[in-house]
């Protein structure tokens, strides 16, 4: 036996409850012999009671098989084996990794999708996944900077919960920075994953800080990682809100004087899309945003077979269960014969003199 491992250790923490069991054994026979003490006769009390007779004969070796077999039960429960052996398997996968880049600029609280344009892609978003069953997903926002909400992950759950608090406020540097967040998500999806991934990014304005769009793109390009955009807003553009006036009016970002009308770049959401083998949507309705998550998702739906290695154990189980087993067919001849041997006993004391 090379070595010997434990390949579900957590099972050892039932062996804390063997010194309690033993403990317990032990107050039990403190209080048998005080209540026997208060008896006057004494053999007539043991005559009477079996249980205490077969305790003072057979007790102790049937208290030693008992805690033993349940020692033993517990190791093979922990599943004894030998040092691993890794053996490589190929496995069929259908999931990809998908890292989602959304913009959180100012511009996002355009109303022109209800009620406006972050909460739309809030929803849109976990929407889509609703839909995901083996996929991976991360989650980057951005704005005049760029931020890991989620690195990729099954665990949908926590995703949808870092979708629900990000808003336009939750960057310190507001603007567009698409270039550096393609290079950031690359950077984080890894150059073993990139060929087997996918880039969704949803923005509504054009590129104003950060390394140009392309330069990023091109190293996409060479990965094989697909970029799907989504430039969300309409063609007409919309004014920013700004809060309110004194008189609860709605009030509109500025610039000498005049509101900033938001205006999407889709000359490069469609460039990038295509130099990736990915697909531009442009999304002016909320419906067209939820839709275009469900293209999406069917377009991304891959079968790809990835090499694993297995750990593979000789596994001891069976030795200590088969042992405990012994203590126990022990344990119930011992008692079988104490209760014989009191009755043997009891006819002799009772029989013809």
């Amino acid at each position: 036996m090379n070595g010997l491992t434990m390949i579900e250790p957590q099972w050892l923490w039932l062996l804390a409850a063997v010194p309690v069991f033993l403990l317990l054994r032990w107050w039990e026979g403190s209080r048998r012999k005080k209540a026997m003490a208060k008896f006057s006769d004494v053999a007539l009390f043991k005559l009477l009671n079996p249980t205490l007779q077969v305790i003072g004969r057979h007790g102790f070796l049937r208290l030693l098989f008992l805690v033993a077999a349940v020692t033993l039960l517990i190791l093979s429960l922990a599943r004894p084996g030998g040092n691993p052996i890794f053996v490589e398997q190929e496995l069929t996968q259908k999931g990809v990794d998908i890292m989602l880049l959304v913009d959180l600029s100012s511009s996002m609280k355009a109303t022109d999708l209800t009620p406006n344009r972050m909460q739309a892609t809030k929803q849109a978003l976990k929407q889509f996944i609703n839909q995901m069953t083996t996929d991976r997903i991360g989650l980057v926002v951005f704005a005049g900077s760029v931020s890991m909400q989620s690195p990729l992950t099954q665990d949908y759950r926590t995703a949808k919960m870092m979708i629900d608090i990000i808003n336009t406020d939750f960057l310190p540097v507001d603007g567009t920075a698409i270039g550096d967040v393609i290079q950031y998500g690359l950077d984080k999806i890894g150059e073993a994953n990139r060929e087997n991934a996918v880039i969704i990014l949803l923005t509504d304005g054009e590129n104003t800080k950060g390394q140009p769009p392309l330069d990023a793109v091109k190293k996409a390009t060479e990965d094989g990682t697909r970029i799907y955009t989504i430039g969300i807003g309409t063609k007409e553009g919309a004014k920013i809100p700004d809060g309110e006036d004194e008189h609860g009016n709605p009030r509109f970002k500025t610039y000498m004087g005049e509101p900033v009308v938001t205006k999407l770049d889709d000359q490069l959401l469609e460039k990038i899309a295509k130099e990736t083998r990915g697909k531009y949507f442009a999304v002016e309705t909320n419906q067209a945003l939820t839709n275009a998550y469900g293209e999406i998702n069917r377009l991304t739906k891959t079968e790809h077979t990835e090499k694993k290695k297995k750990a593979v154990y000789q596994e001891y189980y069976v030795y200590p269960a088969l042992l405990a087993l012994l203590l126990l067919l022990l344990e119930m001849f011992l008692a079988k014969r104490a209760a014989w041997l009191f009755r043997r006993k009891k006819a002799g004391e009772h029989g013809p003199a």
